[in-house]
């Protein structure tokens, strides 16, 4: 959204319209979360733009959004004048410290010459480690030229754009085989996919064939299989199915691909089933559930490394059992969409608009 204090970056946005789409919001809130929401639905950064001051502080509720589902999103915010910084100027607040705990990467461009770099870090930092970028540019510096006064410790061109690469495989093998063990050795596996998996839907599929595991899903995952495959037993969690939450009472193995599910309680119990967790960020393995074995890297990488040591588990008896809740809880869905009396809906509708007529 634009404003005076970031009107220097706007007229660059208008100058580029064939290479940067730019939209156009009514409110930062709203640029925040369009930023956010673009990122969980391509995969790709997101990034949102506004002045300083309140503009700034605007844009903090969908950050945090951001922050807390672990989306890439890069925020660029305007600031006073550089030589009237911590003065109690118009619309002086300091968005360094206001952005810390929100961002992951958190600076500010003071010279033209460390535009490239800042920029570089933060968009890579914000698609490493899936969270929030920052940077604010006074007033002043947007306005002026790249002249190549870079310092004796900077080689122009030095910076890369290039973004990190997870799909590694842990380097001892032998933890490959751990995890495959775990999973043979289950005879009611439930795999838990989220927003990591993704990509990876194929050998998701592929996994809950040679177990036999139905497959239960976060939020933020609910697009890692189709709704209508055979082990789908849909979301899990407040908004979640009852047949997703019986299976995880029953469960005595659990398989997390790419999530940290907040709602712990809907977890198994400490001590009911073993787990293996699969999760880019390393904090997270563990933090909602004791697993006994923590992979670190790319769901798909570490998926297809898996598939090949695990055996086919002749037993289906709990997959169909919760097959057919599965079925019982979609019939008991339609039946109560069709219960409804539309008429006296309409009814109702109608008496409220002429009540509020009538108040007018």
């Amino acid at each position: 959204m634009p404003g005076d204090g970031i009107n220097g970056f706007i007229e660059a946005l208008r100058t580029r319209q064939d290479k940067i789409r730019f939209i156009l919001v009514k409110h930062e809130e709203s640029a925040a979360f369009m930023a956010c929401a673009y990122a969980k639905y391509t995969g790709r950064l997101g990034a949102c733009v506004s002045t300083s001051g309140p503009g700034a502080i605007h844009l903090l509720n969908g950050l945090y959004d951001a922050k807390l589902d672990n989306t890439p999103v890069v925020a660029i915010t305007g600031r006073t004048y550089s030589d009237l910084l911590g003065s109690g100027y118009q619309q002086d607040v300091n968005q360094s410290q206001l952005f810390s705990d929100v961002a992951v990467y958190n600076n500010m461009i003071l010279v033209p010459e460390q535009a490239e770099m800042v920029v570089d870090m933060a968009c890579r930092t914000a698609l490493s480690q899936k969270g929030v970028s920052h940077f604010t540019i006074p007033v002043d510096i947007q306005d002026k030229v790249l002249e190549g006064n870079f310092s004796q410790h900077i080689v122009p061109g030095h910076t890369s754009d290039r973004p990190v690469s997870f799909q590694v495989l842990p380097s001892d093998e032998t933890i490959i085989q751990q995890a495959a063990d775990i999973l043979n050795a289950g005879s009611r596996v439930v795999i838990l996919v989220g927003q990591g998996a993704l990509n990876a839907r194929d050998d998701i599929l592929s996994v809950a064939k040679a177990l036999n595991a139905p497959i239960v899903k976060a939020l933020l995952g609910k697009a890692a299989i189709p709704d209508d495959s055979q082990y789908n037993l849909g979301v899990l969690g407040m908004l979640g199915t009852e047949p997703a939450t019986d299976a995880m009472n029953e469960a005595d193995t659990l398989l997390m691909i790419g999530t940290s599910f907040p709602y712990i309680e809907y977890l198994p119990k400490p001590g009911q089933a073993r787990g293996v967790q699969i999760d880019i960020k390393p904090e997270r393995i563990g933090l909602r559930y004791p697993v006994d074995l923590g992979l670190l890297g790319d769901s798909k990488t570490i998926l297809s490394a898996i598939l090949p040591l695990l055996k086919n588990n002749e037993d289906d008896s709990f997959l169909k059992t919760k097959q057919l809740a599965m079925e019982q809880w979609l019939r008991k869905l339609k039946e109560h969409s069709q219960s409804f009396d539309t008429e006296q809906i309409n009814a109702d509708q109608e008496i409220h608009y002429l009540h509020l007529c009538m108040s007018k």
